[in-house]
């Protein structure tokens, strides 16, 4: 003989035994206790993974950051190694120049018949070899600036991409 009885705000049908009764109210409990447990856990599991990934990205991006600077680094050394290259071969090209000029004016100044012309041609060279002496320094100044601004390109590019990388999160 079964009675139907109001358990947990459902009407069921409530079995003779009171025992039943607790036990199936029990029962209901227990799995609504499950449900809300696993609920909680596949949530939480989700926060997790989430997390989990966006550290992983967090990882990823700053050695992809190491690595490009490394990069930039090396290109750096590398214009600048070549343009140091080109430098020294600039000098030693006007040092080869001005020995030979040296020679020549030595010579010519050995040569002199007199005093007067041993003068002029000492006043000529001096004027000479100063025009020569400022259009090398100039020249190199030149060459000198271009490498550091090569040398520097790679290094400051990677420097503004980093530097975008970082606030363009905190300007979203």
């Amino acid at each position: 003989m079964a009675t139907k009885k109001k358990i947990e705000g459902t009407e069921t049908e409530a079995l003779a035994n009171p025992f039943e009764a607790v036990m199936f109210a029990s029962k209901e409990q227990v799995e609504k206790s499950i449900a809300a447990s696993t609920e909680a856990l596949e949530k939480a599991f989700s926060m997790s993974k989430e997390r989990f990934d966006a550290v992983s990205k967090s990882v990823d991006d700053a050695a992809k950051l190491g690595k490009d600077q490394v990069e930039a680094y090396v290109t750096a050394g590398n214009v600048a190694s070549k343009g140091l290259e080109s430098i020294n071969a600039e000098v030693m090209s006007f040092t080869k120049t001005q020995v030979e000029d040296q020679i020549s004016a030595a010579k010519a100044m050995m040569g002199a018949k007199t005093l007067q012309e041993f003068i002029e041609l000492q006043s000529g060279y001096a004027k000479s070899a100063f025009e020569a002496y400022t259009a090398h320094t100039t020249k190199l100044s030149e060459v000198a600036t271009k490498v550091a601004q090569d040398a520097f390109a790679p290094i400051n590019a990677q420097v503004q991409a980093a530097v975008e990388k970082m606030v363009k999160p905190l300007a979203a």
